[in-house]
């Protein structure tokens, strides 16, 4: 049943209070002197929400969603975030990072929906996000272009050359748009259902946030095109790390995470004969630690969290975590990772240490930290 305008207010009002009582605010300013970690949950039959921790796994607050949600996008500058349905979504909620008060709710056009990801420009005025247009002959990738800075109106979409159009960041330069084209056909109508897997081609894409021009695309090799690109992070060298989902021959073991330098070419990292099976062919998040040396990959399929040591380009650790896969960079080479059944792990190189359970919370996909000082 929806809340009532008091009881929003109530619920609102508590959240605030429990940021200043855990985080120490600075009370004429509301803002807090630590970083917080946001993640979409689920916390009963078909109940969902935005959950807001500190560093050690304290619940500092929560917001309902509609639905299931998936990843969120970050606007440092003004202490905004914007939090994706799964696709096939129809609805993202923009909110203020600092006390969980929405500020607006997005829809995507008629035939269109959302892949769960998005990204603000670097000045915080524009929000990108993908989309799948499924009108038409054959499903094909967008990216919507909504203006942050008045109202969250619709303002134009590029095209992202692909189809599946899943994770998008903007790169270093602040004015580069890198999007991963899963390849994976997909409508509405059949749910999750993959349509293409034989002539899937997947791809990364480097467009111009201005005009939307094509700067680049990377493909990888013929004989690994069932290799769908989803997700993406860079390192403090400003490298491309991106992780993958093999949809071909079960019995097969293809290197699952890679690397893109400025010269566009991907370099891709199998492995170990030992390690490859406990990742089940399905990296579901990728992340780059606070300064950039060292790349989290998680498996929520195998149960697995990957670290790669950036500079050399290798696997450095794998670690155990049962339906892990939230990640988010927490120090400087070290990252917080989540589980499905409430737990919270500290990884750093070759350990990982459990922080806490939240309790009566299933984490969903993607974590992100916010810096709220």
């Amino acid at each position: 049943m929806p809340l009532t305008a008091t009881e929003m207010a109530q619920l609102f009002r508590r959240m605030r209070e429990g940021l200043a009582a855990v985080l120490g605010f600075e009370t004429e300013s509301g803002v807090a002197e630590h970083a917080v970690f946001l993640s979409s949950v689920r916390v009963g039959p078909r109940q969902h929400a935005l959950l807001l921790i500190d560093e050690h796994g304290r619940e500092i607050g929560r917001m309902p969603l509609a639905g299931r949600g998936h990843d969120i996008a970050v606007d440092a500058a003004h202490h905004r975030v914007a939090v994706f349905a799964r696709r096939p979504g129809y609805f993202a909620v923009v909110v203020d990072g600092r006390n969980l008060t929405p500020l607006a709710t997005i829809r995507p056009p008629e035939g269109h929906h959302f892949f769960g990801h998005g990204a603000f420009s670097a000045d915080g005025r524009l929000l990108y996000t993908t989309e799948n247009v499924f009108t038409g002959e054959q499903p094909r990738g967008v990216i919507g272009v909504y203006d942050a800075s008045g109202g969250y109106g619709r303002i134009g979409e590029f095209e992202t050359h692909g189809m599946d159009s899943h994770e998008i960041l903007l790169a270093p330069d602040g004015r580069t748009l890198v999007v991963a084209n899963g390849g994976i056909e997909t409508h509405p109508e059949f749910g999750r259902q993959k349509l293409n897997v034989a002539d899937m081609r997947p791809s990364i894409v480097r467009i111009d946030s201005a005009s939307g021009e094509l700067q680049g695309e990377t493909r990888l090799e013929a004989g690994l095109n069932q290799l769908s690109t989803r997700h993406m992070a860079f390192d403090g060298s400003g490298a491309l790390w991106f992780g993958c989902q093999w949809e071909g021959e079960k019995g097969r073991r293809p290197p699952l995470v890679g690397r893109i330098d400025a010269d566009g070419e991907a370099l891709l990292l199998p492995f170990p004969d030992a390690v490859a099976p406990l990742a089940r062919n399905y990296i579901g998040s990728v992340v780059a630690s606070r300064d950039g040396t060292a790349i989290a990959a998680s498996s929520p399929i195998g149960g697995t969290v990957f670290v790669f040591d950036a500079a050399r380009k290798a696997l450095h650790a794998a670690h155990t975590l049962r339906d892990g896969c939230g990640l988010a960079g927490a120090t400087d080479a070290g990252f917080l990772a989540s589980a499905g059944d409430g737990r919270l792990m500290r990884v750093a190189g070759e350990t990982i240490e459990p922080i806490t359970r939240v309790g009566a919370v299933e984490f969903d996909n993607h974590m992100r930290r916010i810096d709220l000082a």
